[in-house]
């Protein structure tokens, strides 16, 4: 078993100090404390989201190694956060005064402390940790009671070694390259196996390049996991990666596999496939297992919202897709100028013709219609999919009248109705006439076309 002596880069970061809890945008906080169990002043960092509101609730990210992790762990949670990937969370760090005295492992060096306990350094950090700065964060600063705890090398090892103390007050970890003695695992399996209904969200990254003890800590572990597969919550992923560069390279995965429940829906497919399938009340149910897991309040995301849809108008599932179209409008995903336009799309999509129609003249019928756009959807429906050319001519006369911008292009689809399907050429002639006196550049035709039509009419007549 060794220890890695890690190069510690400072990274230079602006920081903010104070701030005003009813409305704060982004801000780097640096905090001093003096705590009882290290008997000295000790350094925390803290960052908070886009647009921080006290009166919300947040999960909160804790790392230690606070020199290495804080600014790599604060960037990435942001972007992943703006674009709502993981929900909006405060991370907080811990600065180390004496990192090797803080954090080195247990590897047998105190006979009279079994390797399964911390040492001296570490029991002092965990107390730091738990019963001080938590309780700081928690004073200050409205949060949800979703607490991560990051660690890398060293603290990865007490990340680790937290996970089975009926004390830790941590719901999810991220262990980056730990390294474990073999009681440790064995300690750790057992935990796993007695605690199987416990709910323990573990992610543990290895790196191809680093020292093979901290490699074999994760192929342990990895084993540990696939045997208590009915747990869900715990990854061990490898990367082509050495000791330092093993941080950037799996942090991204760690953070989204700790918010795995977050607008989570890969399980739709399977379950909208059950009889008397409620699309209402499961997502529902989603949106409430998220809310109670990470302790906030959340409602149905749009982006999430056009995915099911998505997976229902492959469905061709007409009773579903009618249930989510509501809960489209319950919600006003729609806005209001093309409420039914996007309705008969999906029915479009799904192969329901007939629904499609009813709500491209809906459209119509509430005074939307931009361009032509509104008229070209319902006449390619009549006159393609439900084969009533006859209908699809009358609809296009009576448009002429809603939209007399449409008249010229509307008259070439009426002659080249008529000529595709042998109705009366009379109507055609007189409707291609108008496009050829009348005739304007536009997207649809060209004069050439239209004079094609004509000749093409004349010669049946």
């Amino acid at each position: 078993m060794k220890n890695l002596i890690i190069i510690i880069i400072f990274l230079n970061f602006s920081i903010v100090f104070g701030q005003d809890n009813k409305d704060i945008k982004n801000q780097l906080i640096e905090k001093k404390l003096t705590s009882q169990y290290f008997n000295n002043e000790r350094t925390i960092k803290i960052f908070l989201p886009t647009d921080f509101d006290n009166t919300k609730k947040y999960p909160v990210i804790y790392t230690l190694d606070g020199f290495g992790l804080f600014e790599i762990t604060s960037s990435y949670s942001k972007f992943l956060m703006d674009y709502d990937v993981i929900p909006k969370s405060i991370v907080v760090s811990i600065f180390h005064n004496d990192r090797n005295y803080e954090t080195n492992p247990n590897y047998g060096q105190n006979i009279n402390v079994p390797k399964t306990e911390f040492l001296e350094g570490s029991e002092k950090l965990k107390n730091h940790l738990i019963y001080e700065v938590k309780p700081l964060i928690e004073n200050e600063y409205s949060t949800s009671n979703y607490n991560i705890l990051i660690g890398h090398s060293n603290t990865a090892t007490f990340v680790n070694e937290l996970i089975s103390k009926k004390y830790s007050p941590f719901q999810a970890f991220i262990a980056i390259s730990p390294d474990l003695a073999d009681e440790q695992i064995t300690h750790f399996k057992k935990y796993i196996s007695d605690n199987r209904t416990e709910k323990i969200v573990y992610f543990v990254s290895s790196g191809i390049k680093d020292d093979k003890y901290r490699l074999e800590t994760g192929m342990s572990l990895d084993r540990v996991f696939k045997a208590n597969n009915d747990n869900k919550l715990l990854l061990h992923k490898i990367y082509k990666a050495g000791h330092l560069d093993l941080v950037p390279k799996s942090l991204n995965d760690a953070l989204m596999f700790v918010f795995s429940d977050y607008r989570n829906f890969d399980d739709f497919d399977k379950k909208s496939s059950a009889s008397n399938f409620s699309a209402k009340k499961y997502l529902n149910e989603k949106i409430k297992t998220t809310n109670t897991v990470y302790g906030i309040s959340t409602t149905l995301n749009e982006d999430d919202y056009l995915y099911i849809i998505e997976q229902i108008t492959n469905k061709k599932d007409k009773v579903l897709l009618e249930q989510i179209l509501n809960i489209g409008k319950e919600n006003s995903f729609y806005p209001e100028n093309h409420l039914y336009s996007d309705r008969a799309q999906f029915y479009e999509a799904a192969g329901f013709y007939e629904e499609a129609l009813k709500n491209w003249k809906l459209q119509l019928e509430n005074g939307f219609y931009q361009n032509i756009f509104y008229f070209e959807r319902p006449f390619k429906l009549l006159n393609e999919e439900l084969n009533r050319p006859k209908e699809g001519i009358e609809f296009l006369k009576s448009s002429i009248k809603k939209y007399p911008n449409g008249k010229l292009v509307f008259n070439y689809w009426i002659a080249k109705t008529i000529l595709n399907n042998n109705l009366n050429e009379k109507d055609g002639i007189k409707a291609i006439e108008y496009c050829i006196e009348n005739f304007k550049e536009n997207r649809k035709f060209s004069l050439e076309d239209a004079k094609k039509v004509q000749s093409e009419l004349l010669k049946n007549n």
